[in-house]
């Protein structure tokens, strides 16, 4: 039984699909088909079934699954090992915007810092997609806000974010003067697209304000760099996270227009799955974030 085989398997039961596992491992479709076959025939036994709109494990593939999962973590931990006791491996890690930039760093640099020969890996998403990542153990750890929908999973409260109602600095007088006024309904609002913590937070302060009935849509950004960018240019306004704006109000790039009306926080917490047992790598990580 080839190692190989075992990975595409997994891949391919966490993706859901042949295409999409090919794509991540860097190869064709006919090779992923090939390596499920080969397994199927070892086995003895079927471990998808496909149809048109996607593929699903079997009762056996899910029990094997689980197997399967259990010597990955095996192979992570003999991979952490070696004869010095230094600590190496690699750690799968998917945040948010606000946490990959703003709150990891600093942890980061720490691991990076004392343990040279760990490979930390991260990928940004939005909250649903980093649960289910964590969900279906593609990444070992998430950062985000919490997700509905993943009872498998605990959501430990790591950071809650005051959000402002910021403009750039050279409109700053421009649109304090038509949100005092209550006169912004033709103002250009930008925020965060629907699914994220952020957009529920936006919209439920925006359905709050006097002119929003009259309001024209906000414009729709999926990158909270992006919003920020184009609200220090004077294209209009937004509510962002505090910590995504910090240096930028220190340096008089953005202002925030105060509101009556509190705009919101948001909590950022640390995603795992229940009961989940950590290689050495995980456990170093872990510890380092819970004592930042």
């Amino acid at each position: 039984m080839k190692v190989a085989h075992l990975e595409t398997f997994a891949k391919v039961a966490s993706t859901g699909s042949f295409t999409r596992a090919a794509h991540e491992l860097f190869t064709t479709q006919p090779t992923v088909t090939t390596h499920i076959q080969l397994l199927e025939q070892e086995l003895g036994c079927q471990l998808f079934r496909r149809s048109k709109k996607q593929v699903c494990l079997t009762e056996n593939g899910k029990n094997i699954y689980q197997k399967v999962e259990e010597i990955f973590r095996l192979i992570d931990t003999i991979k952490s090992m070696n004869v010095n006791n230094e600590l190496t491996g690699i750690l799968n890690i998917a945040a948010s915007s606000v946490m990959g930039s703003n709150f990891l760093p600093h942890v980061l640099q720490k691991v990076f810092s004392e343990y040279p020969k760990v490979n930390i890996q991260l990928r940004f998403g939005n909250s649903h997609s980093i649960a289910s990542w964590v969900d279906e153990g593609f990444v070992d750890i998430g950062f985000a806000p919490i997700s509905s929908g993943f009872p498998r999973l605990v959501f430990t409260p790591l950071l809650v974010e005051p959000c402002l109602l910021i403009t750039g600095y050279k409109k700053y007088e421009y649109y304090k003067e038509l949100y005092e006024s209550g006169e912004c309904a033709s103002s250009d609002f930008i925020i965060r697209e629907k699914g994220t913590k952020l957009y529920e937070v936006s919209m439920h302060w925006l359905k709050k304000q006097p002119f929003y009935t009259e309001m024209k849509p906000p414009h729709i950004l999926w990158n909270i760099e992006s919003i920020k960018n184009l609200v220090i240019e004077g294209a209009g306004i937004a509510i962002l996270p505090k910590c995504s704006v910090e240096r930028c109000l220190q340096h008089n790039l953005v202002q925030e227009i105060a509101s009556d009306m509190k705009v919101g926080n948001i909590t950022y917490c640390m995603i795992e799955r229940k009961n989940e047992n950590y290689n050495k790598v995980g456990a170093m990580f872990r510890e380092f974030l819970l004592n930042k």
